[in-house]
């Protein structure tokens, strides 16, 4: 395996239980709306937009002429 593969497996590994031992519900505000989620949502979900704006930049990356 590929050393940003492991390395993205135990970053994975290690939100995913960072996320389960925070899991008590949390009011958010942003701008009009107020949502009360619980934190694994709120976690998970902000890891999920990260790896894809991280995503999107490399393919912007990769299909740049040279």
């Amino acid at each position: 395996m590929k050393t940003k593969t492991i390395i993205a497996i135990v970053m994975a590994i290690l939100i995913t239980i960072f996320s389960l031992q925070n899991a008590e519900m949390t009011d958010i505000k942003f701008l009009f709306w107020k949502l009360s989620l619980s934190r694994v949502l709120i976690i998970l979900g902000s890891f999920a937009f990260g790896i894809v704006v991280g995503l999107l930049i490399s393919l912007k990356k990769n299909r740049l002429p040279k």
